[in-house]
């Protein structure tokens, strides 16, 4: 009788592991998953505390506009010198990380201009570490912080010192 019951008991436990919802997988598509993760109109690109009351256009003209200067104080307390006159318009791509903290990814710089000003990608890299952090980007469909990447247009203007 004792033989009989534990397979009874085993039988209904299994029984009940096989109806089970919670074995049943579920799959989601990639597509589904970077539908729900590209960028949107709702979610909120990084900014600082200034650009908070205008409206969303205006908050990363704002933002960048900030950052743009304070990339050019920094280039221009630099002192760079440079060997030939030089105008020359160059692009950043830079990253602004979960916690705000920027990092330049790339300068595209040419190779006259590397020629005529040496050192500039390493003052790049330093004006943009030592932007104040700002407010990271949010994905607001989910409610989290996200890198954001973006690009940054940037005159650089040099003459030689006679």
């Amino acid at each position: 009788m004792r033989k009989i019951r534990t397979v009874l008991l085993l039988f209904t436990f299994l029984f009940s592991l096989t109806s089970c919802d919670l074995f049943e997988s579920t799959t989601v598509s990639s597509k589904d998953i970077k539908k729900a993760s590209s960028w949107s109109s709702n979610d909120q690109p990084p900014s600082y505390s200034d650009c908070e009351s205008l409206e969303k256009k205006e908050q990363m003209a704002c933002f960048q506009s900030l950052i743009s200067d304070l990339v050019l104080m920094y280039i221009a307390d630099a002192s760079m010198v440079a060997s030939a006159p030089i105008e020359e318009s160059i692009e950043l791509k830079l990253k602004v990380d979960k916690e705000g903290i920027f990092s330049l990814v790339e300068a595209d710089l040419s190779n006259q201009l590397i020629e005529v000003l040496p050192n500039l990608e390493s003052i790049l890299s330093d004006a943009v570490a030592s932007l104040p952090n700002a407010l990271p980007a949010t994905k607001t469909n989910v409610g989290v912080y996200v890198d954001a990447q973006f690009s940054l247009p940037v005159l650089i203007r040099a003459q030689p010192v006679e």
